[in-house]
Parts: C-alpha cells; structure tokens; sequence
C-alpha cells in the first residue's frame, strides 16, 4: 500500500539535504510512498522572533497521517524542536528516526565525524607540518560542533600537540560571525595559526574571505579547512579540503530502520553509525581528488545560465510586486496571482501551491497573532493552486490534507516541499513546491521565500490602508470615500447588465434623545447595534455606507422588490429582538425607506437620483413614525421633540 514518509530538514543545508533526499528516492522507488520535506531556515540568530516563525513549519506534521518521519536533528538549529517532533511522532507510535542527534528513546542515525575529522587532521599535521591549529566550531553545545572538535585535540595529542583554549572560538556557522572572529584575531596582533580548522564549509570559505581581506592568502599564507564538502565549497578558489558525511548512505540506513520498525521487525532502539571520509582539496596546499580546475570552468558556464535565470525570476517577482501594490481586494488579488502563476511558473514547476489563512486578507484590520495557532490550517484555503501547470480551485485543504487535493496514487512517486510564510513570529500560511523544481535544484529557495513574503505582506499593508481610508472606524462600514470606490462601480456594473439595484437609506429614530438623555457611550451603542442588525441581513457583494452620523446607506447588486422587503423586515425584526430582551433602557429603531432601480426603463438615471428618493421614502416613513410615537410616553423619558 502506498505509504508517507514526513522528513525535516533546513535550508541553509541544502546539498547535504539533497544528498539525503536521493538517497531516500532511491529507496522510495522500491517502496512506494511520496516524501513530505519539510524546510525551514532558522539559524542560530539573534533575530529570536523570526526564527520562531521559521520553526512554526514543522508544527504541520500530525504524525499519525505519517507512516515514518525523518527528523535530521543536527540540521534544524532547533535541539528542543527536534526533540519535540520525535517525541509527538513516538507518542503516536510512528516509527521515528533522528539523523545526528542520539534522543532518549529515539532510533538514530549519525554520520560518525571521527574517520574524516581524523583523517583531515592527520593530514594536515602529517603532510604539511602544521603545530598550531586554529579550531572554530559551530556553537559550543552543538552535537557536531563537539564531536569535531574532540576529534581534531584527540589527533592533535596524538602527534605530541595540544590546541590551547585561547585557539578555540565559534562562528555560529555563518560566514558574519566567522569574519567578525577573523578581524579581531588580525587585530590583536597575536600571531597566525598554521591552519585554520572549521566545523562546516560555509565558516571555511567566510575564513578565507575574511582573511583575504585583510592581505593574508590561502593556501600560499595560511591553510583554511571545512567540514560538509560542499558543492559551493568545491568550486570555490581555492577549493576546500573538507569531511564527506555520505548523507545518501545516511538517509537510507534511516528508510531501513523506518521500513523494519513498520513491518515490526525493530524492537529496539538501534544507534547506526556512518563513516565520514576526508576530501581533499587545494585548501591545505594539496592539488586535491578531483580536477577542481575543471570543476570551476563548468560552474563559471553554469553561473552564466543561472545569473540569466535569476534576472528572470527577479523580473517575475517585479511584475508580482507591481500587480499586488495595486490590489483593491483579496478576490481580485487570487484572480491576478492566478493569472500570473499561469503564465510564469518555470522555476516553482508544474506542482506549485500558496496556501493562506482566510482571515489574513478578509479581514485585514485583525491583528496578526494566533493566525496560525500552532499548527491549527482549519482555516486556510489555496491562494493558488497549479496542478500540472494549470489552476485549479476550490481544493480541500485541513489539518490532516496539507497539500490541497492530495491524493495517494499507487506506482507514482513525489516529492513535496514544504516551507512557511510568516511575519516575524506570526505565521499565515506556507508553500508547497513539487518534486524537486528549479528552486530547489539550484538552492534559491531563500531569496525566493523572502521575496515572496515580502510581496504579500505589502499586499495585506496596502489592503489594510485602503480599508482605513475606505472604511468608517466605528462601524467598520465603508464611509463616503469607500461609497465613491465601490458603490458607484457597482451601479455602473448593473446598468451594463440589465440587472436591478435597491438602495436603502436606513436612519435611527431619536438619535438625539439617546445622547441627551443617556450620554453618547449609549449612542454609539445604538449605532453599532443598528449596523450588526445591517450585516446581519445583507450579502457579501453588497455594499453598505455610513452616510451620516446616525444615517446608512445600503446599495444591494441583483436585489428586486421580494428581496428587498426581506432585507428590510430582517433588519427591523433583528432591532425588535435586541429591544425585547431589554438590555438596553431605550428601544432602538430605525426608518427605512428603499427604492429599486430599472435600468430598461430608466437609463438614465443616476445612482444619486435613487438615493434621494430613497431617502425621500424613508423622511416620510420617518416622520409618520415620529407622529404615532410621540403621542404616547417613550420608554425611560418624558416624550421630547426630536430635533
């Protein structure tokens, strides 16, 4: 049967995550289940509040619609989220596997850093004379940022050296806190190391960079080392002298033990270790493994075509921004991104989903904490939705349906790609990309995310201007700048179609009366009990105005004479429900008078020509009322002439 099979891992890992996917494709073709991948890209930052956001994907995951999930520990930045997911999937009885991290309780698979850590020291001391070694690590109680620098004194010892504490510091493995390391190194003015020993490639190359910078060259002045062997840091100049961790081989030991623990062959808690291997490169002064040369002339090709397609896709996202700069509403924004996402979609791939809270850009005034709830998607719905290049709509989404119309298909395989849209730590909605896209391919999925993330933030910004110019604060109807912007519209639309208009002019009775006798807290109350009484009873399409203080106007597309008087007895009848329950120590009511328009017989009429026998019609009902009231004791107060 075909099965599911839930990975988490990070961006800012992306070969060696690659590396692992193919690894679990390969053993995926044999049988049979689709990857979910879910991606984030939290670091270890100070910007704390943007990393919860990033880290809020994997709270997606209801492990009981899995049949396995990987969780590459070491990888997320996160050592409480990974524990956490491990444990919700354990909790569910869903076979779990941890990649690096051992976990109590957990199956795990780690890539032993011994061999190739050894390996690279050994050579370094062996091969190139070097005695004092500089070593900077990741984080200091990072899994792996421990074990290679264990690795690197153990071999150090062994050669009859040490590496004094003053030589260990850490870059938080990014290339900002390497340099900042490297400056103030150079700037003691204490002398250089022989080599410089990092724990990942990325710190390596920043190394290199940093000290270049400051006029000293690797390998000619200083050797430089990595950790990943990454594919930047093979085509970088010089090319690293790094440790191969074999993620292929490493993610299909965890499909093993997923697969044993699944047809119940795994009754313990195994601990498989795969051997690092040392991959030499210039870095350290050695000609290297390969023909890095070689390597470097078809990745400056290949820069060619990928610099080509990035002007591309910063193009797309240009016109992207342009279109949704402009958007008067969130139907015409799903319209417009459909549109486009039609039409451009070369580098998201055939499968390509943007799903979204609904209260995110219905209604924009809401704040934006507790959209996402913790993983609760019971209110979201497709932004869009490309299925084999084409848009579709309307397709399910739940807790437990994440990707929208998901259905298991036996014999066909993919892969899905999961990332989050959030602002800060307020998460609205996430990605889907299908079976390894361009994006992915060519890790540009970062710039891809913050750029698109950026374009629907302006989106709901500007939406939300608009609605503070559109919209009265109190009643949050349109006033008259929104009555200019969406009810004339619609009245020309109609005289187009043929089609009939009713406009209702609505006006509280004694509106004076309530603020004189029980103070203006109580007539807004009045007003707001009138406008929950108007939304009660009119449609969606259907525009309603604060014309006035205590006046509203109701424009109501494809409305005749029937449909009319219904609207109107329901907003009386709400009105004569709250005034029963005697909540309040006056009665609210209103006049209404109503007019729908002909456009066949009247062609010519103006929109404002049926407002003013609207309100015509409403003066008379108001004042036959006003008649029959004050003849007799208003609730509260002595009868009082209405001003």
């Amino acid at each position: 049967m075909k099965k599911k099979i839930a990975v988490c891992g990070n961006g800012w890992n992306m070969d060696s995550l690659l590396a692992a996917l193919k690894g679990i494709e390969e053993y995926a073709s044999k049988e049979d289940f689709d990857v979910f991948v879910f991606i984030s890209f939290a670091s270890y930052s100070d910007q704390h509040r943007l990393v919860e956001g990033e880290l809020h994907i994997y709270e997606l995951i209801a492990p009981d619609d899995y049949d396995g999930v990987i969780v590459f520990s070491t990888a997320l930045n996160s050592p409480e989220t990974a524990v956490s997911i491990c444990q919700k999937a354990k909790a569910k009885n869903v076979p779990v596997v941890s990649v690096g991290m051992e976990i109590d309780g957990i199956p795990s698979v780690s890539c032993s850093n011994d061999e190739g850590m050894r390996e690279l020291v050994d050579h370094l001391i062996e091969h190139h004379g070097v005695k004092n070694v500089f070593f900077i690590g990741g984080t200091p109680d990072h899994v792996d940022s421990i074990a290679r620098l264990r690795v690197t004194k153990e071999s150090l010892e062994a050669h009859g050296l040490s590496l004094p504490e003053e030589n260990i510091a850490y870059g938080r493995w990014t290339n900002r806190h390497t340099i900042k390391l490297i400056d103030n190194l150079v700037d003691s003015g204490k002398p250089m190391p022989d080599a410089f020993i990092c724990a990942n490639d990325i710190m390596a190359m920043a190394a290199c960079t940093g000290l270049e910078d400051r006029g000293i060259l690797a390998p000619q002045d200083i050797i430089v080392t990595g950790f990943d062997s990454s594919r930047e840091g093979k085509s970088f100049y010089p090319a690293l002298s790094s440790v191969e961790q074999n993620y292929k081989n490493i993610a299909e030991k965890a499909c093993e033990i997923i697969f044993r623990q699944i047809r119940g062959e795994e009754t313990g808690v195994p601990r498989e270790l795969v051997k690092s291997t040392f991959s030499c490169g210039e870095s350290c002064g050695c000609k290297g493994e390969i023909d890095y040369e070689a390597a470097r002339i078809l990745y400056c090709r290949h820069s060619y075509r990928r610099n080509i397609d990035a002007k591309l896709l910063e193009q797309n996202e240009r016109v992207m921004r342009a279109y949704l700069t402009d958007m008067p509403s969130y139907s015409v924004l799903k319209d417009t991104v459909s549109e486009h996402y039609t039409l451009n979609h070369q580098f998201e791939g055939e499968g390509f989903y943007i799903c979204v809270s609904k209260d995110y850009f219905r209604d924009v005034m809401t704040s934006e904490e507790g959209i996402w709830n913790h993983g609760n998607i019971a209110g979201m719905e497709e932004l869009i939705c490309l299925v084999n290049g084409k848009v579709v709509r309307g397709l399910p989404i739940s807790p437990h349906m994440i990707v929208p119309g998901y259905e298991k298909k036996e014999g066909e395989h993919h892969v899905y790609f999961f990332m989050p849209m959030h602002y800060f730590e307020n998460n609205y909605g996430y990605v889907v990309l299908m079976d390894f896209p361009y994006l992915i391919q060519e890790d540009m999925l970062y710039p891809y995310m913050e750029k698109l993330q950026q374009s629907i933030r302006l989106m709901r910004t500007n939406l939300r201007l608009k609605t503070l110019y559109d919209k009265d604060q109190m009643t949050g109807l349109y006033n008259r700048f929104g009555y200019e912007a969406k009810a004339l519209p619609l009245y020309e639309e109609s005289l187009k179609d043929h089609s009939q208009v009713t406009v209702m002019f609505v006006d509280i009775n004694y509106m004076k009366r309530i603020n004189d006798v029980h103070g203006h807290l109580h007539g807004d109350n009045a007003i707001r009990t009138v406008v929950a009484a108007i939304n009660e009873n009119v449609s969606e399409n259907t525009i309603a105005v604060r014309f006035g203080g205590d006046e509203f106007l109701i424009i109501a597309p494809d409305c005749d004479k029937a449909k009319a008087s219904g609207m109107k007895e329901g907003i009386l009848g709400y009105l004569e429900k709250v005034n029963g329950e005697k909540v309040n120590p006056y009665d609210i009511s209103v006049s209404i008078g109503y007019v729908v328009s002909d456009p066949d017989t009247r062609p010519t009429a103006t929109l404002q020509d049926y407002i003013r026998e609207a309100d015509k019609e409403m003066y008379e009902i108001k004042k036959e009322m006003h008649m029959r009231i004050d003849r007799r004791k208003p609730r509260g107060e002595e009868a009082k002439k209405e001003d």
